[in-house]
This record gives structure tokens, C-alpha cells and sequence, in this order.
């Protein structure tokens, strides 16, 4: 399903950042930026959950792997963000 691989490249933008953060701390780029750039993949695959959602309740079943993989990516570093400040 494309909405969870939007999902994993997501996740992946956060995990090098991560790892910048640990590696190279005065070359790790900015929370804005990071966020910005794993929304460009969460956002499509957000959407995309949403348009494969059917009538049934299987269906919705199925559908909402990816839906809360992409919204936790979209709303999990802006809550962390917010507690940290």
C-alpha cells in the first residue's frame, strides 16, 4: 500500500535525523526542517489512507494502519516538541 510506504520514508527522514542528533550534533538540522521534510511524505500518505477507505468495516479495518502511521508521524513531533518547551 503506498499510503504506508509515504509512512516508512516518513519515519526514516526522522530516524536520520535522530541519528545526526547523536552522531553530529552541530550538523543536525533543525526541528523545523525535519518535521517540514517527513511532512512532505506524511501529509500524501495521510491522504491516501483516506481515499482507500470503503463502505465496509473491514475495509476501514485495513485502512487504518496507515492512516494512524501517518497521523502519529504529523502529530507525535509536534506534541513532543510542545512538552519540551
Amino acid at each position: 500500500m503506498m499510503s504506508m510506504t509515504l509512512a516508512t520514508l516518513a519515519l526514516g527522514v526522522w530516524a536520520i535525523a535522530v541519528v545526526f542528533v547523536r552522531v553530529a550534533p552541530s550538523h543536525a538540522p533543525s526541528f523545523t526542517l525535519v518535521f517540514l521534510a517527513a511532512s512532505l511524505f506524511a501529509v500524501p500518505g495521510f491522504v491516501l489512507g483516506l481515499l482507500t477507505v470503503r463502505a465496509k468495516l473491514s475495509w476501514l479495518l485495513f485502512a487504518s494502519v496507515p492512516l494512524f502511521a501517518n497521523l502519529m508521524l504529523l502529530v507525535l513531533p509536534w506534541l513532543a516538541h510542545k512538552l519540551r518547551n
